[in-house]
């Protein structure tokens, strides 16, 4: 089922994340890139939540960016080793314990009325995750 709306998108792109290892993606050329990927995919595939979880996430996350967008016309959500502002909120309102690498660290999702983008990692290029390609 494709998300109503921007909001919708970007809550079920870090949702998406939740019943899976998350995908932890350094594409630097540094040596310590590969090594540190490599620790966060062992840690992510520990750190797998339920559909119940996955779906209260994503719910609370709807709600928080759909109020920012009304209230400032942008939701910028991100982590970094972590999850941080709304995505961190959204866990705490779902009653979900977030790990570490629940979510791709070092990852953002930005949501505006027209569309919405995200980034996988900190080195990989923007896409669009709303409106659907056709």
């Amino acid at each position: 089922m494709t998300p109503a709306s921007p909001a919708a998108a970007l809550a079920r792109w870090w949702a998406s994340f939740l019943p899976i290892p998350a995908p932890q993606l350094f594409l630097s050329r540094k040596p310590s890139a590969a090594a540190t990927a490599h620790l966060l995919n062992l840690l992510a595939a520990r750190q797998i939540h339920s559909a119940q979880d996955t779906q209260r996430f994503e719910t609370a996350l709807t709600t928080l960016v759909q109020r920012a967008l009304d209230e400032r016309g942008e939701a910028d959500t991100w982590t970094d080793l972590a999850p941080i502002g709304l995505l961190h909120r959204a866990a705490q309102d779902a009653d979900v314990t977030l790990g570490n690498a629940s979510l791709p660290v070092r990852s953002r999702a930005i949501a505006r009325p027209e569309g919405a983008i995200a980034r996988l990692g900190p080195d990989s290029p923007w896409h669009q995750i709303w409106p659907p390609l056709p």
